[in-house]
This record gives structure tokens, C-alpha cells and sequence, in this order.
């Protein structure tokens, strides 16, 4: 993965400094093209979603000055997930935005014995604001984005409550800040957070199936009741041929 000369650094869309952790965000075509990766893996597996997350992390966010180490998914293994020249960092990856992470700061002390930074990762999703949350605005080039929490070491001596409560104040506000230099219309819009992505797509394809059979129901009925429509039509014209007849 990494060379010689590290890759030119592609500078997040957004990013903010908080008062313990950093925040960045990317969004548009880059995103998208890593999100139909992890579609096209067409599996659960969350290790593969995870080296996925890593090397676009590394490229992107660090110019490939990273250097991956596989033998972290060996079980009983304790290497880390990206380290450069002056930093070790472990990835964590979730869905559902920060509902997973006082599961993470409850283990950093432990996690920080060996890794100078936890990056926290999640994607949201640009919805309409509506009573079907699940509606997606899909002509939009933006409509993932990949937020990431970066916790550095330091934390690791702060009250886990204060800092938790901390971190989700300011993930607010970022990610309004994320909405509106994205473009998003705050009345009709919102970033909601994504779930099991491979699930998602999954049942959206189901519901596309499904849509699509109703249509060709629809259609095929449609069609019937035209062909309903030109008999009666034709007998109609038969009677008035036969009145027509007897008149004569």
C-alpha cells in the first residue's frame, strides 16, 4: 500500500477542531465510489468494510503515508491497524453514527497502550425530512458522508462521561456545519445515520423488485381493461349494425 514517496494529501471537505477531539467529513463522488465498494463486496463481513475504511482513510486523509497491518485480524493478535512515521492509529468502524462509541472510550485506556489516536468512523445518509425517513434524494452527488472522530491519546486521563457528552455536543454541531457547507436545505433535509449498509441495500433492492413487479401488474391491468374497453366498444358497434338491419 504505501511507497516510497507518500501520495499528494487529499485535504478532507470539512473539518473542525473540538475541545479534545478533531472531526472531518468527506462527502460527494469519491465517497459514493467507496460506498459501492463495500456493496460490490456484497457481504456482512465487517473486516472487509473495515480495510476498505482504512486504505480510503489513508489515501485521502494521510496520502498514503500509512502502513497497513493485516495480522490485526489474526485472533489473539495486538498490531494495530495503520501506523506512519509519527503516529499508530486504530480504526473502529460502526453504523448508527455514535451509538457505539462509549463501547470504544470504555476500553481506550487499554486501546491507547499501543495507539497513539483512535479514529471513530460512521457514514451518514442525505434523506428528506418526512414522515418516510427512508426516502433518499438520489440525484444528489453528495448523498453519503464519511464522518470520523479523531481521539488522541490525551483523553485518556478525562471523565469518560464529560468527555462522551462532550464529543456527541460538538458531533451536532459539525455535522450541521457539514449540512450546510454541503448544501443541504435544513427545512427539507437532514444526515441521518446508516445502518448496516449491505442490509440497507439489500432490502432497497427488495423494495425496487417489488415496486417494479406492482408496475408490471399495473401495466398488465391497464392492458386488460383496454381490451375490455375495445370489445365492448365492438359489441356496441355489432348492436347498431344489427338495429341498423332490422330497421330496413
Amino acid at each position: 500500500m504505501n511507497s516510497s514517496q507518500p501520495l499528494p494529501r487529499s485535504l478532507p471537505f470539512h473539518s473542525k477542531e473540538g475541545k479534545n477531539v478533531k472531526f472531518i467529513a468527506f462527502w460527494s463522488k469519491k465517497v459514493n465510489a467507496f460506498v459501492n465498494k463495500i456493496y460490490d463486496s456484497a457481504t456482512y463481513a465487517h473486516a472487509t468494510h473495515h480495510d476498505l475504511l482504512v486504505n480510503f482513510i489513508n489515501k485521502e486523509y494521510l496520502g498514503g503515508a500509512g502502513k497497513i497491518n493485516h495480522k490485526k485480524r489474526v485472533k489473539g493478535s495486538t498490531h494495530d491497524d495503520l501506523t506512519t512515521s509519527s503516529e499508530v492509529i486504530e480504526f473502529k468502524f460502526h453504523s448508527n453514527a455514535l451509538e457505539s462509541l462509549t463501547i470504544v472510550l470504555k476500553n481506550m485506556r487499554q486501546i491507547f497502550e499501543r495507539n497513539d489516536y483512535i479514529y471513530f468512523s460512521y457514514f451518514r445518509e442525505r434523506g428528506q425530512k418526512d414522515k418516510d425517513k427512508t426516502k433518499i434524494i438520489k440525484t444528489r452527488n453528495c448523498m453519503f458522508y464519511l464522518i470520523v472522530v479523531i481521539i488522541p491519546k490525551k483523553v485518556k486521563s478525562l471523565n469518560l462521561k464529560v468527555l462522551l457528552n462532550e464529543i456527541i455536543k460538538e458531533e451536532m454541531e459539525f455535522t450541521k456545519e457539514v449540512s450546510l457547507k454541503s448544501g443541504v436545505d435544513l427545512d427539507e433535509e437532514e444526515l441521518y445515520a446508516v445502518g448496516n449498509m449491505i442490509k440497507v441495500r439489500k432490502l432497497e433492492q427488495a423494495l425496487e423488485e417489488k415496486d417494479k413487479a406492482l408496475e408490471e401488474k399495473d401495466k398488465a391491468l391497464e392492458e386488460k381493461d383496454k381490451a375490455l374497453e375495445e370489445k365492448e366498444r365492438e359489441l356496441q358497434r355489432l348492436k347498431s349494425q344489427s338495429k341498423a338491419k332490422k330497421v330496413n
